[in-house]
């Protein structure tokens, strides 16, 4: 075995741009898979895998999967790309000595994974973040100061997310809100109720950097969100490089300083139509979904990782200014099938970001495979689902809708 390499926990889109940029350095991988539409594992520059069910709610499984591989990747970088391995990563650095883990203390990636705690800490710095109505009870459904619709967010994201399929509920009513706040109950999950910032996927920006251990920040770049799957409380199918936004680098930097973040970060922010101002949503602590978006415009997120985890030395390339936009393509074609009468997109819409400088997040011409694999799985779902009327209503309705009771 070459060595040293490193291990990239997850194997979905981000996982693959992580996998993809290290073997541009010569550095070999192997891939940990979480979900069952992951692809990394299936890349020609994978030169192992193994599969943790059930991350979410059995974080030690994770770790009994490294210990097995300890002999065989002894001194290896191990690198998350979902928040549960982040969560479990940070949780038990000590039991991991063996590697070098891309993952802070718990004490900071507590305030990343908790969006409670991590709101309070943009609050502390005079960030702007959406009003908070109060915890997802009865309480606050009656509260008089409703203004509907509200969101009702997870305090720890990637449990509900396991749980429902989607980042968050909406609810246009009271009615609606109570049978959000039973469902949270039901799955003993904690949530808030937020104002909803209105404004199309295109409102979304990310401020995205590199902080190195002694606090040093990497010129970052910024990204506007196009559209996303599921639209409106999504992630980011297709995704644009725009000129740097100052204000977005000051908040996002006074908000790692303030929990005392270092490693990869992604800020992400909405602008609020009503006034104007960027709210902050959320601090990604990892590999976000288009990476390669990030490579191409000169942030090499992985590159950074290595070289601060494995020879002391965070090597900053310069910026080149490249303005292109992202997309994933198995994603923008489904959804913009399955959304339509939601998003109302245009042809011109549609089309607009193929006529650019793009990169694709997955197709590859000397990396085919996981292209195949995705859509090979879309295939044989998608088959039953003509046969499946249940299925079939899964797929066309919001999953951030109220929950059906």
């Amino acid at each position: 075995m070459r060595g040293p390499g490193a291990i990239v926990i997850g194997g979905y889109v981000n996982g693959l741009g992580i996998v993809r940029a290290l073997a541009a350095h010569g550095v070999p991988v192997a891939v940990v898979t979480t979900k069952p539409y992951d692809i990394a594992q299936r890349s020609r520059w994978t030169v192992a895998h193994c599969n943790v069910d059930g991350l979410e709610e059995r974080p030690e499984s994770l770790l009994e999967a490294l210990e097995a591989w300890s002999a065989r990747f002894a001194g290896w970088l191990v690198l998350p790309t979902n928040d549960e391995a982040l969560a479990a990563l940070s949780l038990h650095r000590a039991r991991l000595a063996t590697y070098r883990v891309v993952a802070p203390p718990w004490h900071v990636t507590r305030q990343l994974v908790d969006k409670s705690l991590l709101l309070d800490a943009a609050r502390a710095v005079g960030v702007a973040v959406p009003r908070c109505y109060g915890p997802a009870v009865g309480a606050t459904v009656a509260a008089a100061e409703l203004r509907f619709p509200v969101l009702v967010k997870p305090v720890v994201g990637y449990r509900f997310s396991a749980r429902f399929g989607c980042k968050l509920f909406v609810a246009r009513d009271r009615r609606e809100l109570q049978r959000c706040v039973d469902r949270l109950r039901e799955a003993d999950l904690d949530g808030e109720v937020f104002d909803l910032v209105p404004g199309a996927d295109d409102q979304l920006y990310a401020y995205c950097t590199y902080v190195d251990a002694r606090g040093g920040a990497a010129a970052g770049v910024t990204v506007r969100k196009l559209r996303q799957s599921p639209p409106f409380f999504g992630v980011a199918r297709v995704a644009e490089v725009v000129e740097p936004i100052p204000e977005l680098r000051a908040a996002t930097l006074a908000v790692l300083g303030r929990i005392g973040f270092q490693g990869i970060a992604a800020a992400e922010f909405k602008r609020d139509p009503r006034d104007g101002r960027f709210v902050f949503l959320e601090v990604n602590g990892r590999a976000v979904l288009y990476n390669a978006l990030l490579r191409a415009a000169g942030l090499d997120v992985a590159a950074l990782a290595w070289s601060e985890h494995m020879t002391g030395a965070v090597e900053l390339p310069p910026q080149h200014g490249w303005r292109g936009v992202w997309i994933n393509l198995h994603a923008d074609l489904l959804y913009t099938m399955l959304a339509r009468r939601d998003e109302r997109l245009r042809l011109s819409d549609v089309v607009a970001p193929y006529r650019r400088a793009r990169i694709e997040a997955v197709w590859s011409a000397c990396d085919p495979l996981p292209f195949l694999a995705q859509w090979g799985r879309s295939a044989r779902h998608g088959a039953r689902a003509l046969w499946d009327r249940e299925q079939r209503a899964r797929l066309v309705r919001p999953s951030h809708l109220a929950p059906d009771p």
